[in-house]
C-alpha cells in the first residue's frame, strides 16, 4: 500500500458549539497547524437551557462515561479534556515540537487552572452555585492567574504564543462560560487584571 493510501485520517474533536472544554484543543489545532475535524454538537443546550440529549451516545461507543470532548483519532480514542488537549499539542507540526519539558509544564499549568475556572463558572450556568459562591472563588483565581503572567511577551518567554497563552486567551475572551458566568454574578474580569488583558489581547 503506498503512503498515501496508509495516511492516518484528521483527528475528530466531538464536543458542543460552545467555547467550554473544547475551544483550547481547538486553538491548539489552529496553532500547531494540525488539521482536524471540528465535529460540533449544535445546537448545544434545549429549550429548559440544558445540554441538549443524545451527546452521550458518543462517548459510550468507547466505553466512556458520556461526557465530551471526545477525540477520534485512527484507533484511538480520548475522553478527559487534558489528555486531548496534550495529545493534540503533541502531534502538532508546529510550535510545540521544539519545547522544552519545563515549557511544556507550565503550559499544562495553565490548562488546568482554565480547567477550574471552566468548571465553575460552568456551575453558576447550571445553578449549581451562586453569583457569590462563584465570585469567591474567580476571586481567588484571578489574582493567581494575574500573578503567574509576565509584564511583557508570552508566558514561555518564546517568539510565539503557546498553550498558556491560548489557555489565557480562552478565559479573558470566552464567552460561554468563562465571560458569560462572571458577567451573571457581576464580577469584572478586565479592570484589575491587566496583565490577563494584554496577554488575551
Amino acid at each position: 500500500m503506498g503512503a498515501q493510501g496508509s495516511k492516518m485520517p484528521c483527528p475528530t474533536l466531538n464536543y458542543f458549539s460552545i467555547c467550554g472544554r473544547g475551544e483550547l484543543a481547538r486553538l491548539i489545532c489552529a496553532l500547531g497547524e494540525v488539521e482536524f475535524e471540528d465535529k460540533t454538537w449544535a445546537p448545544a443546550f434545549d429549550e429548559s437551557g440544558g445540554w441538549r440529549q443524545g451527546y452521550q451516545a458518543i462517548g459510550n461507543a468507547f466505553g466512556f462515561p458520556g461526557t465530551m470532548p471526545v477525540l477520534e483519532h485512527g484507533d484511538l480514542k480520548l475522553f478527559q479534556t487534558a489528555a486531548i488537549e496534550s495529545y493534540l499539542a503533541s502531534i502538532a507540526p508546529k510550535v510545540f515540537p521544539g519545547l522544552t519539558p519545563a515549557q511544556k509544564g507550565k503550559d499544562m499549568m495553565f490548562a488546568q487552572i482554565k480547567a477550574d475556572i471552566n468548571a465553575s463558572t460552568e456551575s453558576l450556568l447550571f445553578k449549581k452555585i451562586d453569583g457569590p459562591t462563584l465570585t469567591e472563588i474567580l476571586e481567588k483565581w484571578y489574582p493567581i492567574l494575574e500573578g503567574l503572567l509576565p509584564e511583557a511577551g508570552f508566558v514561555n518567554g518564546l517568539a510565539t504564543p503557546t498553550m498558556a497563552d491560548l489557555a489565557v486567551l480562552v478565559i479573558a475572551k470566552g464567552c460561554m462560560p468563562f465571560q458569560a458566568a462572571p458577567k451573571l454574578a457581576s464580577f469584572d474580569t478586565v479592570s484589575k487584571y491587566s496583565k490577563i488583558k494584554r496577554v488575551a489581547d
